[in-house]
């Protein structure tokens, strides 16, 4: 875990290539496999597919983690973010949560079983890719539409969010993520009449701009719960009590979330996967403090339930806007990810091992309010589940792309046993 850590795969520029050569080293050095691929899919940018064969006709289990992490400051990180120091029964560095150390969970899980002499009835495709960060087109995308049907798995296993204990109660609950919200981005490209800093006036782009961001913002979208939304807080309500237990599986009830919105409403996550959101990421706007810019930038990342139909939503958006001198210029999109299924082999196997490994703790289907690679799949109608086998505290939540990104040497080795078990249950 430590080595990994210490290949700055910063996105962008990503430079994924070094690591991915490592990790294709890992999985022959250790008598994992020898059929491995790297691909380029643009300069500098490694892709890993390495193949463990089965002894039935069986489609592959794919196990997936991404290379690339977002970016770190130095100088406010207890532990540089790619030392990969080892101190205080921690690995220290950005991404030993998201997601080198899945990556490393499936390496030393893979390593362990062949020791073990487990045979494999059922194919395993290992792979690594680049580029998720900014949306996976130079990594994800770029796999599936290269090699779908070469892979043409059963189940595709990538990243999730792990369990956090005390976040849904006191009970500790992993979130085995089936499904996530669309991505929509868009920018805001108003146009005024230019003119000297001294002289404000209501036509400048700069007002414009801040007026329609300020009737989208004062507008939020109405609250829904769809049949992922639906499932996963009937998982959430089987660790509450009453009164709580009985209002989060009855949400699908208008007067029920409508007397439930406060609360809600008022946490970040139960916000976001009850409604589209929109956030104003970037702003841009003049060149000169004396000078009223002739054009104003804003973007937006808004992310969209899976039932919602995005049309409508840019409609929403136009009469939100109300402004015909305000372009919008569409940057990202991607269809509903479509839901895996919550009764299968997979899902079944995971609640299996949870119990197993963490008596007392229960398992619930997760829609994502953010995106992953797995949407490339479950677009094109595979199951694509995300789980990360680790638990994690409340406070680790902001670790996540934030500050002091750690994993706990009891986490790594936690995951790596739970990960044995589940591809011995689904593979041998």
């Amino acid at each position: 875990m430590s080595r990994y850590v210490q290949f700055d795969t910063t996105n962008p520029p990503g430079n994924e290539m070094p690591a991915a050569r490592w990790l294709a080293d890992q999985l022959q050095s250790r008598g994992i496999t020898s059929d491995i691929q790297i691909h380029e899919p643009v300069s500098g940018r490694g892709l890993v597919i390495a193949r463990i064969p089965g002894t039935e006709d069986l489609k592959p289990l794919m196990i997936n983690h991404h290379i690339d992490v977002v970016a770190a400051d130095p100088s406010q990180w207890t532990h540089p973010p790619f030392s990969g120091d080892v101190a205080d029964g921690f690995v220290w560095g950005r991404g030993t949560l998201d997601t080198k150390g899945l990556g490393v969970m499936f390496l030393l899980a893979l390593e362990g079983l062949i020791k073990e002499g487990v045979n494999f009835r059922r194919p395993i495709v290992f792979t690594a890719v680049p580029d998720e960060e900014p949306g996976g087109d130079n990594g994800m995308r770029w796999l599936v539409e290269n090699y779908l049907r070469d892979i043409d798995p059963e189940w595709v296993w990538d990243e999730g969010t792990g369990a956090y204990r005390g976040v849904f109660g006191s009970k500790t609950l992993f979130a085995l993520a089936v499904a996530e919200k669309q991505i929509y981005r868009v920018r805001l490209i108003a146009r005024g009449e230019p003119g000297h800093g001294s002289m404000p006036h209501p036509e400048s782009a700069v007002t414009k701009l801040i007026a329609a961001l300020r009737r989208i913002d004062d507008a939020p979208r109405p609250l829904r719960i769809g049949p992922a939304a639906k499932a996963m807080f009937a998982g959430i309500a089987a660790a509450q009590k009453f009164p709580a237990s009985f209002l989060l599986g009855h949400l699908e009830n208008p007067l029920i979330l409508k007397l439930a919105a406060g609360k809600l409403t008022s946490q970040k996550f139960t916000n976001a996967v009850l409604r589209d959101t929109v956030s104003i990421t970037i702003v841009n706007a003049g060149y000169q403090i004396n000078v009223i810019p002739e054009s104003a930038q804003a973007e937006l990342d808004c992310r969209l339930l899976p039932e919602t139909d995005a049309t409508e939503f840019h409609r929403w958006l136009l009469s939100r806007i109300e402004d015909d001198s305000i372009a919008v210029e569409t940057l990202q999109t991607s269809p509903p990810s479509g839901i895996a299924p919550l009764n299968g082999p997979f899902y079944r196997a995971v609640t299996s091992i949870v119990k197993k490994h963490c008596p007392g703790a229960g398992v619930l289907p997760l829609l994502m309010a953010g995106a992953t690679d797995g949407r490339y799949w479950r677009e094109r109608g595979y199951p694509a589940y995300g789980f990360t086998p680790m638990v994690l505290e409340k406070t680790d939540m902001a670790r996540v792309h934030g500050i002091d990104e750690r994993i706990s040497i009891d986490n790594l080795m936690l995951g790596i046993r739970m990960t044995k078990d589940i591809l011995k249950t689904l593979c041998a």
